[in-house]
């Protein structure tokens, strides 16, 4: 088992992602790089011919002439044509991937981070896509090779085994210049994810940057500064292997024309035609033998890339079928839930183990149950377990033991989705959406998110402009906050979970937050789940569930204690 764990997911095939999307395209390159490498080798021969024949040339001219138009117009054909098919494939990659992410488990991509994360989209992706768009040109120049190589074997068994013993030397120094290409080609991406973390650091912490010149110098020179300096150098690294192996090909070239000249005429007898043919057909598939070379780097990025994305649980060769709109049914799985009793958790287990720190965290056991309508605090201090305990109640974060219940019924991956829909949350974190989003419509009405606005004190601020706001960013961070409760109460579900939203509020909106907005809200029949800190309002909630290095310490029944009192 624990091999299994530790295996390595294997990287897709780009050819075979090529050839499972657009057979007849695969195989339409592929007769275009036959036929042009033959109407190539062609044109070699033609020429030889011309050099040693004095007589009529016109003929050859027009052999000349017709053999290079065709060998030019079905290389480009089939160079140009799959560009096509690498647009829409990459396409479906693209929005596969976003799909992937929307259903990973939140721990995971939280365990990854998102610098890691975007590098896919960022980085991964469009490298694949730089060798999907290259495969076609390989083919056609390796078809040409491999008919270079046959047609020496028609002029003379001296010539090529004299070239193919070359090129086998020449292609053992350049493998092993490449394998060390590859390396800094995967240091190369590592860095660059690291690169994405600090340029991340440096949009959103720009205002602790400008205000701390320690910091400022500290993050320029050990972050930015450092961090560009590996990339650049371990680019550099990379391009010094490449262009090794570069050479190494221009080095067998020449060692090889050499040979034929002055070393084959010594172990055998070779017709001056031949040898003239000989070379020329050399040369000409030196062409496309530095064409393949000049592609290595590219496919072994894209190598890199798809081992990523592997590792991700994204693999390019399993079935990406292009989005379709589909009418899906209003009626949820758990339609039914929406007029809930309750949530219990049952022996729930979450743990989490920082990598490069070596420290973790872990939850529960947890038992614990939420009876429809309740005003529920959850306090405790930082880092105890408060937002993951929310998130494995909303049915974000999976348990790796224990179970979630909804009236009795065991949360399952076929019900998980329609249990989040249950809930409207507002995390320290939050992501503010640009759209009017309503309970059961995917068009919210902009009437009642006026009066929302109204009632949280943004009116002033923001309006509504179609289906959207007036503004996302004009706003300080207690405002954002207020415009994402107005978003959740737009949304109208029966489950609220804010995580310290009261934090960021001046004193009198606190106040009215917890005197009016949360009892408006249970009047309403909702469910409501506040982390916070606030204890000079703990008296108004019905329960106050206490955390403390990832367990439940106490469970205050509000009601009961006062009734005691």
């Amino acid at each position: 088992m624990k091999n299994q764990k530790e295996k390595k997911p294997k990287p897709g095939s780009v050819m075979r992602l090529l050839w499972r999307n657009h057979p007849w395209l695969t195989f339409f390159t592929l007769i275009c790089g036959v036929i042009s490498g033959v109407a190539s080798i062609a044109v070699v021969s033609v020429i030889n011919q011309a050099i040693h024949n004095d007589g009529d040339r016109m003929q050859a001219l027009y052999w000349f002439v017709g053999l290079s138009a065709i060998a030019l117009i079905l290389r480009n054909g089939a160079a140009l044509f799959p560009a096509y098919a690498s647009m829409r494939i990459m396409t479906r990659l693209r929005i596969a991937l976003c799909r992937k992410i929307l259903a990973t488990p939140l721990e995971e991509v939280d365990r990854r981070g998102p610098p890691n994360v975007l590098t896919m989209l960022t980085n991964d992706i469009p490298q694949l896509n730089t060798t999907l768009i290259v495969m076609p040109t390989v083919l056609v120049e390796a078809t040409v090779f491999l008919f270079g190589i046959a047609y020496l074997a028609y002029l003379s068994w001296v010539v090529l085994a004299l070239t193919v013993s070359l090129m086998v030397l020449g292609v053992g120094l350049y493998l092993f210049f490449f394998a060390s290409g590859v390396r800094s080609t995967n240091r190369v991406r590592d860095e660059f994810t690291a690169f994405n973390e600090y340029t991340h650091a440096l949009v959103f912490g720009l205002k602790e940057l400008k205000l701390n010149g320690i910091r400022r110098r500290w993050f320029g020179r050990s972050a930015i500064e450092a961090s560009s300096t590996r990339v650049a150098r371990y680019n550099f690294v990379e391009r010094l292997w490449y262009t090794a192996a570069d050479n190494v090909g221009q080095f067998t070239l020449s060692l090889l024309i050499g040979c034929l000249l002055f070393a084959a005429p010594l172990v055998s007898t070779v017709d001056p035609k031949v040898m003239t043919a000989s070379v020329l057909a050399v040369l000409y598939i030196m062409g496309p033998l530095s064409l393949l070379v000049g592609a290595m780097p590219v496919l072994a990025a894209g190598r890199v890339a798809c081992t990523r994305l592997a590792e991700f649980g994204f693999a390019i060769n399993d079935p990406h079928p292009e989005p379709v709109a589909v009418e899906t049914p209003k009626v949820h799985l758990l339609e039914h839930k929406k007029t809930w009793d309750s949530i219990e958790l049952k022996g729930v287990r979450m743990h989490y183990q920082d990598q490069h720190a070596g420290s973790g965290f872990s939850l529960g056991p947890i038992d614990l149950t939420v009876q429809a309508g309740e005003l529920i605090y959850i306090v405790g201090g930082n880092g105890c377990g408060k937002s993951t305990l929310a998130k494995v109640l909303c049915g974000l974060y999976i348990p790796q033991s224990g179970e979630v219940l909804l009236d009795g019924l065991v949360i399952t991956d076929e019900s998980r989705s329609d249990y989040r829909d249950l809930f409207s949350a507002v995390f320290s974190d939050f992501h503010l959406f640009n759209r009017l989003i309503g309970p059961d419509e995917e068009e919210g009405n902009p009437d009642l998110a006026s009066k929302y606005l109204e009632t949280l004190g943004l009116a002033d601020k923001i309006k509504i402009e179609g289906l959207g706001y007036s503004t996302l960013k004009a706003l300080s961070y207690g405002q954002q906050k207020r415009l994402a409760l107005v978003c959740a109460y737009m949304e109208d579900r029966p489950v609220y979970v804010l995580d310290e939203w009261a934090a960021d509020q001046d004193p009198p909106f606190k106040k009215f937050f917890y005197e009016e907005l949360l009892p408006d809200l249970k009047r309403r029949g909702k469910t409501v789940l506040i982390i916070t800190h606030d204890d000079q309002y703990f008296q108004l909630a019905d329960r106050i569930i206490k955390l403390a290095d990832g367990h439940i310490v106490s469970d205050i029944n509000c009601a009961i204690r006062d009734k005691r009192a």
